[in-house]
């Protein structure tokens, strides 16, 4: 047994942590390869989009269904609570740093709790970005053609989060 722990030595203090930023690069760089070649949207509840989505609510999607996601969009559900299996979902996905949008249809669906845990907030109505801007903030508001094809709507997407996506927590 040593006679100091891993933790306090040069491979510990210098190595480990290089290794540590070296797979996340990796991953950053796998991440924005795979959304330019083959962008992946999961879906929470009737995102509305005319993009193809990977519907996150089937019970067989798992962490891995959501960390292969570039971007997980959501709709506003029936009740006013957040359902237990999005927050699951939701939770994945701040996990594994993939942003959330929160698609607005309404003035009121900004006062749903979802509109507090969403990353980002993305509307098709030019007369209510304006009231989504002022909840939200102009960096985290987006707007979205809903006549677009799958492709442009998939572009405004990524482009409105990369902007501010953290850094994955491993």
């Amino acid at each position: 047994m040593p006679d100091k722990p891993l933790d306090n030595t040069w491979v510990g203090t210098r190595v480990l942590p290089a290794a540590r930023r070296a797979k996340r690069a990796g991953r950053r760089i796998g991440r924005r390869a795979r959304s330019a070649v083959a962008p992946r949207i999961g879906a929470l509840g009737a995102a509305a989009l005319n993009a193809a989505t990977t519907d996150l609510t089937i019970p067989s999607s798992g962490a891995e269904q959501v960390r292969r996601c570039g971007v997980v969009v959501l709709g506003i559900p029936d009740y006013p609570r957040i359902p237990p299996l999005w927050r699951e979902k939701l939770i994945q996905a701040e996990r594994h740093s993939v942003p959330t949008v929160l698609m607005v249809r309404s003035p009121e669906d900004i006062e749903h709790p979802l509109a507090a845990v969403v990353t980002h907030l993305v509307t098709t109505d030019p007369q209510l970005l304006a009231a989504v801007r002022d909840f939200a903030g102009a960096e985290r508001t987006g707007m979205v053609d809903s006549l677009a094809s799958g492709r442009e709507q998939t572009s405004a997407l990524f482009a409105l989060t990369r902007v501010h996506t953290p850094v994955e927590k491993t």
